[in-house]
């Protein structure tokens, strides 16, 4: 028999098994000035498209997948699947997702050259969040960064 996971509001731990798969963003919600999200597991049929649009895939060994914004002079906007790294910490509910260490090298590089009072950190974090629930196969998360990319 399977159960949906349902952790909103008690004290049950969220593990990182409990974050493994695909994620894709359903809805945002603001709550007493609080911005929240809402992700919902993918579809396996629509796994690379999910991911395109605001979704995320939480891997083994702190891998993960997600789309990156790249910037170029003849394409403005392109979205390339990369494999990054992420840390869960159980107690606080704290993900943290990072690029890929070598992830626009050359950018980072000339940038760094140009302003070498300026400290770039290598991965560079993506995103982090806060996890206040999951439950019947929804994840609620508060951000904790802006969105980097």
């Amino acid at each position: 028999m399977l159960a949906g996971n349902s952790i909103f509001g008690q004290n049950d731990t969220i593990s990182e098994f409990d974050l493994y798969g695909c994620w894709k963003m359903k809805l945002a919600t603001k709550e007493n000035g609080i911005k929240k999200w809402i992700y919902v597991p993918c579809d396996i049929s629509e796994t690379g498209n999910s991911i395109k649009q605001f979704g995320i895939v939480f891997k083994a060994y702190n891998k993960c997948e997600f789309s990156a914004t790249i910037q170029d002079a003849l394409c403005p906007i392109i979205y390339e699947r990369v494999e990054g790294s992420w840390t869960y910490d159980m107690k606080s509910g704290i993900v943290e997702v990072y690029y890929p260490k070598e992830f626009q090298k050359e950018f980072w590089d000339t940038l760094k050259e140009e302003n070498p009072e300026l400290e770039i950190p290598s991965p560079r974090m993506k995103t982090k969040f806060k996890i206040v629930g999951l439950e019947d196969g929804k994840m609620e998360i508060e951000k904790t960064t802006p969105n980097n990319g």
